[in-house]
C-alpha cells in the first residue's frame, strides 16, 4: 500500500513540475517580449526604421498584448478557483484543527503569488498598449510621407526627355552588354544550355503527344468534374514543352548564378518567363480550353474568350512592366526617363484594364455587379490621373491594391464553385466514384453523406479566411489587422467567464466530421465484412450496428467538445437544467428514448419485419432512437413513436420463423358436390411452390364451415414457406381456384333475396 502510495506521490509531483516549468516558459517568453518593445520604443524615439521594421514591431507589440491578456484571464480564474477555496473553509476560529489552518495559509500564499503574478500581467499589457501606440503614430507619419509625397509630373517629365531623347537608348544599351548576366556564361555553358532546354521541350511534345491520344480514347460525359478534367487535360498538353522548356530554363540559370548579387537580368528573365507561361495556361484553361476541351464555369462563351484575350494582353504588358521597373534593369535607366516610362506603361496598363472590366460590364451572368465593374473602371481612371500629377506611390499601390482584390475575389469565388459542386455530387451520387464513396460507408439511395454538412462549413471557412487574409496583406501595410486576427485565432478572446478560441473550434469541428464520416464506413464493415462471421442473428447484427452508429456519435460529440475547451464539469449544470425540462415538458422524449434502447436490445421486431401496430401494417425500415420507420403496402412512410412499439400489442409475423399460414374463404352454390370442392381446393395448393408440403409444417387443410345464407362455406389454410409473400401466393392460389372451379363446373354463388309483393285490398269510400 505505501508503495501505492509513493508512486501517486510521484506523480502527482511530477505534474506539478512540469505546470512549473509551462508557467516559468510562458513568463520568459513574456519578459522576452517585454525586453524587445523596450528596444523598440528606444528606436522609435530617435526615429531609426522603416516600413519593415514598424510591420517587425506590430507583431511583437500584438503578441504581447494578446499572450498578456490570456495571462490576465489565466490568473483571474486562478485566483477566482482560490478565493472560493477559502470561502468554503470560513473563517479561522478558536482551536481550528491543523490540517484547516495549513490549508488555509498554503491558499492564501497561492493567492498572494497569484496577485503579484496577474499584476505583473497587467504591466506587460499596459507596456504593449503603449507600444501599440506608439507604433501607430509612428505609421500613420510614415505612410503619408510616403504615399502623399508628389514627385514631377507627366508635362515636366516629357519636356526634360525631349531634351535628351537618346540617352535612353544609349545607357540600356551599355547595360544589357554589362550587366545582363550573359557574361557569366562561357561559349560552352550558354551551348549546353541551349541544348538542355531544346532536348527538354522535344519531351515535352512528345508528352503532349501522349496526353492528346490519351484524351481522344476517353469517353467524356456531360458533367461537370468531366469537363474540368477535359479541359485540364487538353490545355495542360499544349502547353506543356513551353512549360518544361522555361521551367529547365529558369532552374539552369539560377543553379548557375546563384552566388551572383544582385540576380542577373536573365535569370530574373527566365524565372518571368516560366510564370507567364503558367499564367498564360490557367487563363486558357479557365476561361478558353483548348479543342476538344469545353469550359467547365458558367459563362457566356463569346465574354470568356473575350476575357481570356484582354488578360493574356495584360499579362504580356505586366511582364515587360516587371522587366523594365523591377529588375537590375531599371538601374540602367535615368530616373526621370524611367518615371516618365512608368508613366506611359500605366496609361497602356490602365486602358487594358478598363476594357477587361467594360467586357465585364455587358456581361449578362454580371449584371448584379455591374454597378461595382463601373465604379472600379472609375477609379482605375482615377490611379492613372493621380500617378499623372506627381502621386505615383498613391496611385500605384490604390490600383494595385484594387486589382488584386479582384483577382483574389474572382478565384476564390471560381475554389468555392469547385468544393460546392464537388460536396454537391457526393451527397447526390452523381459520379461513379461518388456511388463508389457511398457504397463504402454504406450510404443508401437518396441519403446524403454524414458529417459532409461540417467539411463543407470548414471548406467555406478555410476559403473565405484564406481570401480575407490575401485581401488584409494588400491593404494593411503594417500587417496590424492580420496580427489581431491571428492573435484572436490562437488566443481567443473572453466573453464573461468563457475563452473562445476560434481555432480550436474549426479544429473540433474538423474532427467531429471526419469521425461522422468514419462512421459510415465502420457501420458497413459491421454489418457486411465483420459481423456477418460471428453467430449473432440478422437483428442482433442490425441492432449492433445502430448502436455503433450511436456510440460513434457521441464519441465525435465529447471529442469535439474537449478540444474546443469545453469544462466537462458543466456537465452537471447541465443536467440539472434536462431533469427540470424532463420534469415539464420532455417526458415523451425521454420515454421513447429509453424504448429506443429496449427495442434495439431486447428486438421484439428488428428491420425488414412485417408487424401491424395497431392499424399501421407494413414492414420495419429502419429503428432509430427515438421512433420506427414503417413502409405501408401502399408504399407510405409512417413513423411510429417507440413508446408505442413497446406499450401497445404489437403483432410480428416474422419474429422467430419467416414461415406463416395463410387462410382462404370460399364459397360454392348448394348442391354442388362437397367431396370434388375438398379435392380441388386441396391439389390447388399442393401445386402452388410456396405452400408447405413437406411435413415440416402441417399440410394444407380443407374445412367445410357450415352452411351459408346463399353458399356453402369452405376454407382452405395452408402454411408458407415465407410469410413475406402472404399476400401474392393469397392471390395466385384465389386465380387458380376460380380457374378449377370453372373447368369443373362448379359454382361460386353470390347472395340471393326473394322479395315478395303483398297486395292490399282497396278501400271503397262510396260505401
Amino acid at each position: 500500500m505505501s508503495y501505492v502510495k509513493h508512486i501517486l506521490v510521484t506523480v502527482l509531483l511530477c505534474l506539478l513540475t512540469t505546470t512549473s516549468i509551462a508557467d516559468t516558459e510562458k513568463n520568459e517568453g513574456l519578459d522576452k517580449l517585454s525586453n524587445q518593445i523596450k528596444t523598440i520604443t528606444y528606436r522609435l524615439d530617435r526615429g531609426n526604421f522603416d516600413q519593415e521594421d514598424l510591420a517587425k514591431w506590430t507583431k511583437v507589440a500584438i503578441k504581447l498584448s494578446g499572450e498578456a491578456s490570456v495571462c490576465i484571464a489565466d490568473n483571474e480564474a486562478k485566483i477566482k478557483k482560490a478565493q472560493e477555496s477559502l470561502d468554503g473553509l470560513g473563517e479561522k476560529v478558536k482551536d481550528e484543527a491543523a490540517e484547516v489552518t495549513k490549508q488555509r495559509n498554503q491558499l492564501q500564499k497561492e493567492k498572494e503569488q497569484l496577485d503579484k503574478a496577474l499584476a505583473q500581467c497587467n504591466l506587460y499589457k499596459q507596456t504593449s498598449d503603449k507600444a501599440s501606440e506608439h507604433i501607430s503614430l509612428a505609421e500613420k507619419s510614415y505612410f503619408q510621407e510616403k504615399y502623399l509625397i508628389r514627385g514631377p509630373n507627366i508635362y515636366t517629365l516629357t519636356a526634360e526627355f525631349l531634351k535628351n531623347p537618346f540617352e535612353l537608348i544609349t545607357d540600356s544599351s551599355t547595360f544589357f552588354w554589362k550587366h545582363a548576366g550573359i557574361q557569366e556564361l562561357d561559349a560552352s555553358h550558354a551551348l549546353l544550355v541551349f541544348i538542355i532546354v531544346v532536348l527538354t521541350t522535344m519531351i515535352g511534345l512528345w508528352i503532349r503527344r501522349l496526353l492528346l491520344k490519351l484524351e481522344s480514347s476517353i469517353e467524356w460525359h456531360d458533367d461537370f468534374s468531366e469537363h474540368f478534367a477535359q479541359a485540364a487535360l487538353t490545355t495542360f498538353a499544349r502547353y506543356l514543352p513551353w512549360l518544361i522548356g522555361s521551367a529547365t530554363a529558369a532552374l539552369i540559370l539560377y543553379i548557375v548564378t546563384i552566388d551572383i548579387e544582385p540576380t542577373p537580368f536573365i535569370t530574373t528573365l527566365a524565372i518571368s518567363l516560366l510564370i507567364f507561361v503558367a499564367f498564360i495556361t490557367a487563363v486558357r484553361f479557365i476561361f478558353s480550353p483548348v479543342k476538344p476541351g469545353q469550359t467547365f464555369i458558367d459563362f457566356t462563351p463569346g465574354i470568356a474568350v473575350k476575357l481570356a484575350r484582354r488578360l493574356r494582353i495584360l499579362a504580356i504588358l505586366t511582364f515587360v512592366g516587371y522587366m523594365a521597373f523591377y529588375t537590375v534593369f531599371s538601374e540602367s535607366i535615368p530616373e526621370l526617363n524611367r518615371l516618365l516610362l512608368r508613366d506611359i506603361f500605366s496609361l497602356l496598363f490602365v486602358l487594358n484594364l478598363i476594357w477587361l472590366f467594360a467586357v465585364l460590364v455587358r456581361s449578362p451572368k454580371l449584371e448584379n455587379i455591374r454597378w461595382l465593374l463601373i465604379t472600379l473602371i472609375l477609379v482605375f481612371a482615377i490611379s492613372l490621373a493621380a500617378e499623372w500629377i506627381g502621386y505615383r506611390n498613391l496611385g500605384l499601390h490604390g490600383r494595385r491594391a484594387i486589382l488584386l482584390t479582384f483577382i483574389v475575389f474572382a478565384v476564390f469565388m471560381t475554389l468555392s464553385k469547385v468544393f460546392r459542386d464537388l460536396f454537391n455530387a457526393m451527397d447526390d451520387g452523381a459520379y461513379e466514384w461518388a456511388k463508389r464513396l457511398h457504397e463504402k460507408l454504406g450510404v443508401t439511395d437518396k441519403k446524403t453523406l454524414p458529417g459532409l454538412v461540417w467539411i463543407r462549413l470548414l471548406t467555406t471557412i478555410i476559403i473565405w479566411g484564406g481570401f480575407a487574409y490575401i485581401i488584409l496583406s494588400s491593404w494593411d501595410q503594417s500587417g496590424a489587422i492580420i496580427e489581431h486576427t491571428r492573435n484572436y485565432i490562437v488566443n481567443g478572446f473572453q466573453i464573461g467567464e468563457f475563452r473562445i478560441v476560434p481555432g480550436k473550434i474549426l479544429l473540433s469541428l474538423l474532427i467531429f466530421a471526419l469521425i461522422i464520416i468514419s462512421t459510415g464506413w465502420i457501420k458497413r464493415q459491421l454489418d457486411t465484412n465483420w459481423l456477418p462471421k460471428t453467430t449473432m442473428d440478422r437483428g442482433g447484427r442490425e441492432a449492433m450496428v445502430t448502436i455503433t452508429g450511436y456510440t460513434m456519435f457521441v464519441i465525435a460529440a465529447l471529442a469535439a467538445l474537449s478540444v474546443a475547451g469545453f469544462n466537462f464539469s458543466n456537465i452537471a449544470i447541465i443536467a440539472g437544467a434536462l431533469s427540470v425540462g424532463i420534469g415539464f415538458g420532455l417526458q415523451n422524449i425521454v420515454n421513447n428514448f429509453v424504448s429506443g434502447l429496449i427495442l434495439l436490445f431486447e428486438r421484439p421486431i428488428r428491420k425488414g419485419d412485417w408487424i401491424q401496430v395497431g392499424t399501421t401494417e407494413g414492414y420495419v425500415q429502419d429503428i432509430r432512437i427515438r421512433s420506427t420507420r414503417i413502409l405501408t403496402f401502399d408504399r407510405s412512410d409512417v413513423i411510429v413513436p417507440n413508446s408505442e412499439l413497446i406499450s401497445n400489442q404489437v403483432t410480428n409475423f416474422m419474429l422467430g420463423d419467416i414461415r406463416g399460414r395463410a387462410i382462404i374463404r370460399v364459397g360454392v352454390a348448394y348442391g354442388s358436390d362437397t367431396e370434388k370442392v375438398r379435392y380441388i381446393l386441396t391439389q390447388v395448393a399442393e401445386e402452388n411452390e410456396l405452400v408447405v408440403k413437406d411435413g415440416t409444417s402441417p399440410k394444407p387443410l380443407v374445412l367445410f364451415r357450415g352452411f351459408g345464407d346463399s353458399s356453402l362455406d369452405f376454407e382452405l389454410r395452408v402454411h408458407l414457406y415465407d410469410v413475406d409473400r402472404r399476400l401474392s401466393t393469397i392471390s395466385n392460389l384465389n386465380f387458380a381456384i376460380d380457374k378449377a372451379f370453372r373447368e369443373e363446373g362448379i359454382e361460386i354463388p353470390f347472395p340471393q333475396r326473394d322479395v315478395h309483393v303483398k297486395t292490399l285490398p282497396v278501400k271503397n269510400d262510396n260505401k
